[in-house]
């Protein structure tokens, strides 16, 4: 039973940094980069991605430890990016030009 719960939480931190990624990714490839420059239309088009992506997250699991489980996959991946990525490529920027 363990065994079960165990890889159920591992494919929403899956599903959430997958999510996660593909929202960054979409928000840039449509040039937004700076929260700025949302309009009242693109935000409330992210809060209805984020509902439509929920069930894809969660999963079956429904439960208040999967949604925290989900919450705090989120929260790590936006420190990691903000602490690392988002540095890097700046210095990258500062090399190439």
């Amino acid at each position: 039973m363990m065994k079960i719960l165990h890889n159920n939480y591992i494919r929403i931190i899956f599903s959430s940094v997958t999510v996660y990624f593909f929202i960054i990714l979409a928000i840039h490839l449509f040039g937004k980069k700076e929260l700025a420059q949302l309009s009242v239309y693109d935000l409330v088009f992210i809060l209805l991605i984020s509902n439509a992506v929920q069930n894809a997250m969660v999963g079956p699991d429904s439960t208040l430890l999967g949604g925290l489980v989900a919450a705090a996959s989120l929260f790590l991946v936006n420190l990691y990016y903000q602490a690392i990525a988002i540095p890097l490529s700046h210095v990258w920027k500062s090399n190439s030009g």
